[in-house]
């Protein structure tokens, strides 16, 4: 039958690992994040049996194909180079900045795509494929770090964005995953976000308001095609998030957003 045990000594991480060929020029700081290049070739046509091989930088685009953790810190490396990586299932270390204390057993974080921050595990998404729980307490809010945490399975969370929602100012929101929402400014009209289609059924998306609360507008988040359950009942068009910690989650069944969840919000 299957064995999953460490087969080593007992104080050692049970790791799952992976070579694979990281396609970009960049170091990479041990536990940072990395997605498949699920769609490597010069056609979606050509049979391209590579692409479950390769990885690259997380981003809005690949985000939904979490694949690991560097297993250690590598250097740059023009034209890319093999990596080691810890895929899901693995305990083991994870590039954290957290911006409130890790606590052992505790909640969990999400990798990012935010430029400056690509890779790391920082704010709690959704959970699933690239969302970690930490396995000992660690402040990570003011030096980013490697923690021991356990890298979670399941469905894909999708990852974290992080956006500065500015007024009179309408934006997409990335396909799936989480959406961070900071510093809601006051103006003549409220930040709007649209929620596009999903593009696999089972598909989450969570929209989360994480600093700074709206003062004169809310967050509008337009949800295109719904099937919302709402509190007053009907169909749920669009929520406003106001306050820190107002939240949407939804999920893409039958070719509409099914509303999850919703907090603090008003509805329309």
């Amino acid at each position: 039958m299957p064995n999953v045990s460490i087969n080593a000594p007992l104080n050692v991480n049970k790791t799952f690992s992976e070579w694979v060929w990281y396609n970009e020029d960049n170091a990479l700081l041990e536990g940072q994040a990395v997605c498949y290049d699920f769609d490597y070739g010069d056609s979606a046509l050509v049979v391209e049996r590579s692409r479950r091989n390769r990885v690259e930088d997380p981003d809005t685009s690949n985000a939904q194909h979490f694949a690991g953790v560097s297993a250690r810190a590598y250097a740059a490396n023009t034209g890319g180079q093999f990596i080691e990586i810890y895929i899901p299932g693995s305990v083991c270390m994870v590039h954290c900045n957290a911006p409130a204390s890790l606590a052992l057993g505790v909640s969990f974080v999400t990798f990012d795509v935010t430029t400056s921050f690509v890779g790391f595990f920082r704010y709690a998404g959704l959970p699933g494929r690239g969302s970690a729980i930490p396995f000992e307490t660690e402040d990570t809010s003011i030096t980013a770090g490697p923690t021991l945490c356990y890298l979670m399975t399941g469905a894909e969370s999708g990852g974290v964005e992080v956006v500065q929602a500015v007024a009179n100012t309408a934006w997409v929101a990335m396909v799936g995953g989480t959406t961070c929402v900071i510093g809601v400014a006051s103006g003549s009209s409220s930040p709007t976000e649209e929620i596009l289609d999903g593009t696999i059924e089972g598909l989450y998306k969570k929209v989360i308001v994480i600093d700074t609360a709206a003062t004169t507008n809310e967050l509008a988040v337009d949800i295109e095609n719904n099937d919302g359950i709402t509190l007053a009942g009907g169909a749920l068009a669009s929520v406003a998030l106001g306050a820190v910690g107002d939240q949407w989650v939804g999920l893409w069944t039958g070719g509409k957003w099914r509303t999850m969840g919703a907090t603090g919000e008003t509805e329309s």
